[in-house]
């Protein structure tokens, strides 16, 4: 029967679960906002220009440009294709998924000056609008693998057991990963030369409920707020293998070491150690949204909004474990399976607030130009628990890796009658102080329309590239001038996305 310990924040958190928690608030802080197929064929340009739905999650200024009421629905489609290459070999991930991005209604409310032959100064509409739009999707699985002359899965238990109260190591060391010498402390018993292979699944989304007012004054200013309800849900699974060969008694005198039972089987074997680990958060939250558009004259328009943070209430559910399998040379084996160790844990996260500005040229007859500029700095996320020490080592980590970025994003809609025809491009400033990261987009899409009905269709291509580590060993690791901080891998993530929108206006 498997064993299962059940610790509570504010007791008892391992070491690892701080990083965890800081990257976990950069994942659930990078969030898209546009929602309908027009919006993300012009690469989600729109803070200037309005007069569509996915305003209420950017600008809600924009939904002041309506005239008439519209009702709008945008199922998607994803292809995630994610390379990896980690000690000189590469590997290959792909996953398709379908889903519904967005469906929202505007109601045109025109005051009673609209109708008059002289409606072209004061209060013009009120308008109403609410949406459902999905910010984040992190359906993918990374995998990735290779020969690791340097470190070991043992260095990182052995780093981990020099920390006060970490489980993980306290397992590790049961299971005969690590060692302790009485003079100089633990070290791995895990030779170098091993096969190591990482896969990650996730799986889940964040969306948002936005409720928004538009005004129109005098068709130059238009004014907007939005309250925003968001939601998360997200899965990761994870499994590390790693196969060689543990040290000889040889090698450990040879260090100058002791070990505590020679007759143990894990010296001079081969061994295979699993680690295994889940996490199942779930979050609500909400946020607020101003937005501004000036009509300077018929062909430009100036925009601003302000996107304040996200309060999320986060509860968050993470176990691991340890799995260890020795073969000796005489044939004997023997088997170390550590009890899971779960944590249950409940915090609050406070995201970045967002600054975005605007200019949009419409061209008459011709279409428009529209670009942005997204300002977000995610060294000013906040995370909150009931324990000291923990929110003081997880803000401390977001301080020091995080910094702020800026997102510029341009698209074109060019009038073909009766089509549409519309280009964009994106890029994603890089969050990181010390790491490298790029993503961009460029995006397409076309536009028709008939009587009450539009009809779109959009496609992005968003290719993202960053580094990642399976573990990584502290500079004050005492093998550390040998191992250094680990094995680096190097991720590109493309993710192909076809939108197709429907509208109605009365």
């Amino acid at each position: 029967m498997k064993l299962k310990f059940i610790l509570l924040t504010g007791i008892l958190l391992p070491v690892s679960l701080f990083a965890q928690y800081a990257e976990d608030a950069l994942r659930f802080s990078q969030t898209e906002q546009g929602a309908t197929a027009r919006f993300k064929g012009l690469g989600n340009a729109q803070t200037a220009l309005g007069g569509d739905i996915s305003s209420l999650a950017s600008n809600p200024a924009g939904i002041g440009l309506f005239t008439r009421s519209e009702l709008t629905f945008t199922p998607d489609f994803s292809n995630n294709k994610i390379d990896g290459k980690y000690l000189e070999n590469t590997s290959f991930f792909q996953k398709d998924k379908a889903g519904i991005n967005q469906f929202g209604l505007v109601i045109f409310n025109p005051s009673k000056r609209y109708n008059k032959s002289d409606a072209t100064s004061g209060w013009l509409s009120y308008n109403f609008g609410i949406a459902y739009n999905k910010t984040n999707n992190f359906n993918n699985t990374t995998e990735y693998g290779g020969f690791n002359s340097k470190s070991s899965f043992g260095d990182y238990f052995a780093d981990l057991a020099s920390k006060p109260d970490d489980q993980l190591a306290t397992n590790a060391y049961e299971s005969y990963l690590i060692e302790n010498d009485p003079n100089t402390g633990y070290y791995p018993i895990t030779g170098l030369n091993n096969t190591q292979q990482n896969t990650v699944y996730r799986a889940g989304s964040q969306s948002e409920l936005n409720f928004s007012l538009g005004w129109n004054h005098s068709n130059k200013m238009y004014f907007g707020a939005s309250i925003g309800l968001a939601s998360l849900n997200y899965i990761a699974d994870r499994e590390f293998t790693e196969s060689g060969l543990t040290l000889r008694k040889s090698d450990i005198d040879a260090q100058g070491l002791t070990v505590y039972d020679e007759t143990k089987p894990y010296l001079n074997a081969g061994y295979k150690l699993s680690y295994q680990s889940n996490q199942e958060t779930k979050g609500s939250g909400a946020n607020l949204k101003f937005g501004f558009i000036y009509r300077a004259n018929k062909h430009i328009r100036f925009g601003v909004s302000l996107i304040s943070p996200t309060w999320y209430s986060i509860d968050d559910t993470f176990s691991e474990g340890i799995s260890t399998r020795y073969a000796k040379s005489n044939g004997s084996n023997e088997i170390k399976t550590k009890p899971t160790s779960e944590y249950q844990s409940a915090y609050t996260l406070r995201t970045p607030y967002r600054i975005n500005g605007g200019l949009t040229f419409i061209l008459g007859n011709i279409g428009l130009i529209c670009g942005d500029f997204e300002l977000v700095d995610y060294s000013s996320i906040l995370f909150t628990t009931k324990t000291y020490e923990t929110n003081k080592n997880v803000n401390k980590d977001i301080r020091n890796k995080y910094q702020a970025a800026v997102n510029y994003k341009i698209g074109t809609e060019l009038k073909l009658n009766p089509m549409l025809l519309r280009f964009g491009f994106n890029t994603t400033g890089n969050p990181y102080q010390n790491a490298e990261y790029t993503s961009t987009s460029i995006s397409a899409g076309l536009g028709y329309r008939v009587h009450n009905l539009s009809f779109d269709l959009a496609y992005s291509h968003i290719s993202t590239d960053y580094n990642t580590s399976p573990y990584i060993l502290s500079p004050d690791y005492r093998y550390y001038a040998s191992t250094g901080s680990g094995e680096t891998a190097s991720i590109n993530n493309v993710r192909n996305q076809v939108f197709a929108t429907i509208g109605f206006r009365f």
